[in-house]
């Protein structure tokens, strides 16, 4: 299994680059204070013939009318962008010129939160979508695999930028796996595109 971390630069690998330093410290910082003031909630997914609880926190920033759903049983209506995550999707935007409509927070407030194997493959998005990540606080694994493959790990860091280009959710999936190590919080700002609402 391969295990990618700490890069001193911008890093392709796979159907991804890794930015490990696209925000200093205090940007990422003071990023990361912003985000405990967004309105996290834990939603309701129906899995197996079964309703539970989301084990993370979520939340939904963007353009208006831009509607997320998901595992075809959570709705995520965006608020109106704050003035730092408007300012941050327009420096990501600079850098890997995607353009995005809307950012969905996941908080993972210790090692029992997480997300299970998925792709980004939403309708909503349109097709072959580019898909941003920021991660802030608590270092935390990420793993992607091609379908039917085996994974490769990455540790992201705090303030930096894992960009998932155009075709990645067709042949991939990823997760942020549960761990029983003791870790803080640690919040990712996943910017995607958005084929609806108003522009």
């Amino acid at each position: 299994m391969k295990q990618m971390t700490l890069f001193d630069e911008p890093t392709t690998v796979l159907p991804l680059t890794y930015y490990p330093d696209f925000l200093n410290k205090e940007e990422a910082d003071n990023l990361y204070q912003h985000c405990q003031e967004l309105q996290w909630q834990q939603n309701q997914i129906r899995m197996v013939g079964k309703t539970m609880p989301v084990p993370r926190l979520e939340c939904i920033y963007g353009d208006e009318g831009c509607d997320y759903l998901y595992s075809k049983s959570v709705l995520l209506k965006p608020l109106p962008w704050t003035d730092a995550l408007a300012k941050l999707r327009d420096s990501i935007t600079a850098t890997t010129g995607y353009s995005f409509r809307i950012v969905i927070g996941n908080q993972y407030r210790s090692g029992q939160d997480s997300i299970g194997w998925h792709a980004d493959n939403e309708a909503s998005m349109g097709i072959a979508p580019a898909i941003a990540s920021i991660s802030l606080g608590s270092v935390r694994k990420f793993q992607l695999k091609a379908i039917g493959g085996k994974p490769t790990d990455f540790w992201l860091e705090h303030g930096s930028l894992l960009a998932m280009h155009p075709g990645c959710q067709s042949t991939h999936v990823h997760q942020v796996p549960k761990t029983n190590k003791v870790v803080s919080t640690r919040i990712n700002l996943t910017f995607r595109p958005h084929v609806g609402g108003r522009r």
